[in-house]
């Protein structure tokens, strides 16, 4: 997300470029989110002041055997099936 500028209201308006997500956001005390457009609503959506900028990221799993087995064994003990085989 990308900040548009300010509404007349003090609210910041955001913008995502790759999906057309619009909203208005206007920080605590006072919170309030208002979406104008949806866009891609299964999108995870970050951004931030300062001339950060972030680009996609893809995300891929490690293979199985790359998980030592005192954090397998962790995983397992709460409740976290790595390797795809429940018991």
């Amino acid at each position: 997300m990308i900040l548009n500028g300010s509404a007349e209201s003090g609210a910041e308006e955001w913008v995502c470029p790759t999906c057309g997500r619009q909203m208005l956001l206007r920080w605590p005390p006072d919170y309030q989110k208002l979406v104008l457009v949806p866009g891609d609503e299964d999108a995870i959506h970050v951004g931030g002041k300062g001339g950060l900028q972030v680009g996609g990221a893809v995300v891929t799993p490690a293979p199985a055997g790359d998980v030592p087995s005192a954090e397998r064994q962790w995983l397992r003990d709460n409740g976290i099936d790595w390797g795809g085989a429940s018991a």
